[in-house]
């Protein structure tokens, strides 16, 4: 082709040589790019190899590690020793229920004590079992795989010994698809488990053939039907004595569904024709897929690289131009929303001007651009971003992500008791708790791309950058330990604290508003909890769904009397009688069945529907008491008051009502309190509590030493009975600082003229020790479990034949 200018050639030759050299280098990086990824994946093969390997020896491990725990417990030994069957298989289920084992069982060689817990018979598994005894006695490995009824398994063996070998305790994993998909996950292959059976051709014949079989796999069900197609019949073969160097693994490339694959099959079991070979692959075209993408950006450099050298060439026509060619990017620019670009004119004529005139413009559309942003994206009150800029550096953050692959968290933080606050004290207050809060939670946040922002009301986002859950949780626990200092609001101090929800990108979701929702999730699940943190889990979806609905049942539930009244007994340590009895209330959903307490009281408290259960509890709890008392049974009748119930000024006369309607003395009923109600609103809770005592009403305070200002208020209190938390008796036997706190409450009860109760009471022993401190009264289950009210009289008859037999043996 002829060119006449000199400008055309030299763009035909330039082009033309960049053009062959990226031909050329295209052909050699294209077979090192393909060997390189052959021997890359033979390492990742290797791996994965480790990978399963690790995966089947702490599994064993674990797996052994529990069984020495049942071996070594001294109850367990005391059943195999005496026969105990019953316990034996309870505790084999126990064990088996708390690591999720699919085999449970004791075994004696001498076949005198074999029990089996869950659905395999002993029998199939017998050669297994005595191999595994086999190789744990010589010193060998304790665990190893085996196969029956079709499925592998991975098995323990640990000898329980007293102090010699009298059982052995046999336990294990089916290996199945979540094997493979743990393996997976780690390693980033496919993979599979097959084993290989032997049947018969004929009845009557006695040649075998041998048929491979798939048991799991992460691969689709018509991928997974080409794995068994492509192993060899012959392989592995037997290992016996004269051949016992046999290879474990064989490496080969198979083709699935029109992919090939790198295979690499790995021998975990071949003994007595049991077979088990995991499969490891990996697709040849996805490791060669990232190189591609290479091959697209030399592509792609080329076209720039022509399009550069047409450019220079055309260089010198475009300089006329040039002061307009800026403007118009500058406009584009300014379509965007950029204001940056600065354009700089030093000519004098009309271009000159325009260009001067239109950057002037630039100016002031940006400034009033940030003050209209401002406005959209800012808290005036805390002077903290609002949700719709905390939402927008949300998709930003996740855009850095695919960028850099740097993840971040958000936590959601809520304030308790903030509408209290806002009620009481009045907006102003309100106000400037929020802007101390939005100051704390900066000073606490130091990273430098870390984003405050209030999301409105007194919920507030925080975004971490370049972090994980667990650090995440350590921010979330320095921010609620910031908040426990009062703040200052109209001459008194307002105790703060707080839930945090924790979600992470991309742990969590890649979807920006689907992690706030989980993030939020998490924030109410935090605030019924202890330690007031929560990381968002897929536990917490349907949790959360199932008291969504608790929530819009609980109305109903107290209007259609689904309430039940359980009552659990106080007995006196002194006598051994029926002192009292502590109301509790159970919920008989109609879809549900019994609900309890814990599960739908919290709810219940947030949405004001306490109220409405306390009075039925009250009432309900006044009925019985008459009832009783016509039936010679009088005593006194303990009920639970939540926080709302303390700041209701009309509690009691209430009371007064529900006492007058029964004909009841104030002596029938007792009120027991929290420390932590108090708190809510101290002045009118004191009130009210200070006219119930009034009334002859008597008052305990529940689950003592659990709250933070127990002394503090204690004195102020008109109690006459201390409730010692069932967290410091239960474990009374065993540990020496729960002796010390319970002996210690006993002793600052009796000196401030108060009865002590004790609940958790579990067993005679704890009963003795709790006697020998002086304590008054105690409740558990040693003495009775909570039981429904109406069922109280018939058990304080037999109570009443049981109280002379407790009392001799003391």
């Amino acid at each position: 082709m002829p060119f006449k200018s000199l400008r055309s050639r030299i763009i035909f030759t330039f082009l033309t040589l960049i053009l062959v050299v990226q031909f050329v280098g295209f052909i050699a990086i294209w077979f090192s790019i393909n060997k390189n990824a052959r021997v890359a994946i033979t390492e990742q093969l290797g791996i994965g190899e480790e990978v399963l390997r690790n995966v089947i020896t702490r599994s064993g491990e674990n797996l052994t590690l529990s069984a020495r725990i049942l071996a070594t417990d001294y109850g367990f030994r005391q059943a195999i020793a005496t026969n105990d069957y019953e316990t034996i298989k309870s505790a084999l289920d126990n064990n088996g229920a708390r690591i999720d084992s699919d085999i449970n069982m004791l075994y004696s060689p001498a076949g005198d004590r074999e029990v089996v817990s869950g659905s395999i018979p002993a029998y199939l598994i017998d050669t297994p079992i005595l191999n595994l005894i086999e190789s744990s006695q010589s010193g060998g490995n304790s665990f190893g795989t085996a196969v029956f009824n079709g499925k592998p398994y991975l098995l323990v063996a640990v000898p329980v010994k007293a102090p010699l070998t009298i059982a052995w305790i046999i336990t294990g994993f089916e290996i199945d698809d979540s094997w493979a998909k743990r393996i997976q996950d780690v390693s980033k292959l496919e993979v599979s488990f097959i084993t290989k059976t032997n049947d018969a051709i004929a009845a009557n014949s006695s040649a075998i053939t041998s048929k491979w079989n798939l048991l799991s796999t992460t691969m689709d069900k018509r991928s997974a039907q080409d794995i068994v197609k492509n192993i060899p019949l012959q392989w592995p073969q037997q290992v016996t004595a004269k051949n016992t160097a046999l290879t474990k693994t064989m490496d080969s490339e198979v083709t699935i569904q029109d992919s090939d694959y790198s295979t690499r099959y790995v021998e975990l079991l071949n003994d007595d024709n049991q077979v088990l070979v995991a499969v490891l692959q990996r697709s040849i075209s996805e490791s060669l897929a990232p190189y591609l993408t290479l091959q697209l950006n030399l592509l792609a450099l080329t076209i720039l690289g022509a399009l550069v050298f047409i450019a220079g060439s055309i260089f010198t026509a475009r300089r006329i131009t040039q002061p307009l060619t800026a403007l118009v990017d500058t406009a584009e620019l300014l379509e965007k929303g950029d204001y940056s670009d600065v354009i700089r004119s030093n000519s004098n004529d009309e271009i000159g001007h325009l260009g001067r005139t239109f950057d002037r413009m630039r100016e002031a559309i940006g400034e009033r651009e940030r003050k209209i942003s401002k406005l959209a994206y800012w808290d005036e009150l805390t002077q903290l971003p609002n949700r719709a800029f905390f939402t927008d550096q949300l998709l930003k953050f996740a855009e850095n992500y695919k960028e850099n692959n740097q993840t971040f968290s958000v936590l959601m933080m809520d304030l308790d008791r903030f509408k209290h606050v806002n009620d009481v004290l009045g907006h102003s207050a309100a106000d400037k708790l929020l802007t101390g809060v939005a100051y704390r939670l900066k000073a606490n946040c130091k990273g430098d791309n870390d984003i405050v922002a209030r999301l409105g009301g007194d919920e507030f986002g925080i975004i971490l950058a370049n972090t994980n859950a667990a650090l995440a949780v350590e921010v979330a626990r320095r921010l609620r330990s910031a908040l426990e200092t009062p703040i200052a609001l109209n001459d008194s101090f307002v105790d703060l604290s707080a839930g945090v929800g924790i979600a992470n990108y991309p742990e969590h979701t890649k979807d920006i508003e689907l992690l706030l929702s989980r993030a939020e999730i998490a924030m109410y699940a935090a605030k019924n909890s202890a330690s007031g943190v929560t990381v968002y889990h897929s536990g917490l979806d349907v949790a959360n769904e199932e008291n969504l609905s608790l929530v819009s049942e609980i109305r109903v539930a107290v209007e259609q009397n689904q309430l039940s009244l359980y009552v659990q007994p106080k007995i006196d340590f002194a006598t051994g009688k029926l002192l009292a009895v502590e109301a509790l209330v159970r919920w008989n959903h109609p879809e549900r069945g019994l609900i309890f307490p814990d599960m739908f009281i919290p709810f219940a408290e947030q949405t004001g529907h306490i109220s409405k259960i306390s009075y039925w509890m009250l009432c309900e709890s006044a009925r019985y008491a008459a009832h009783w008392q016509k039936q010679g049974l009088d005593m006194t009748l303990a009920v639970n008051l939540s926080a709302r119930d303390l700041i209701d000024i009309e509690l009691p006369n209430k009371l007064k009502e529900i006492l007058a309607e029964h004909k009841l003395s104030a002596s029938s009923l007792s009120l027991e309190i929290t420390e932590s109600s108090i708190m809510d609103d101290p002045a009118r809770a004191l009130d009210t509590v200070e006219r119930i005592a009034k009334m002859g009403i008597q008052l305990s305070i529940d689950d003592f030493g659990t709250g933070y200002s127990s002394l503090a208020y204690l004195k102020r209190l008109p109690v006459n009975e201390l409730k010692i938390d069932k967290s410091f008796v239960m474990n009374i036997e065993h540990d020496n600082d729960d002796v010390t706190i319970v002996k210690s409450t006993i002793e600052l009860g009796h000196n401030l003229g108060l009865k002590v109760v004790a609940e958790g009471i579990e067993n005679k022993n704890v009963w003795n020790i709790l006697n020998a401190m002086g304590c008054d009264y105690g409740q558990g289950y040693f003495m009775s479990k909570p039981m429904h009210a109406s069922k109280l009289l018939d058990w304080s008859k037999q109570w009443a034949q049981q109280t002379i037999l407790v009392m001799a043996e003391d």
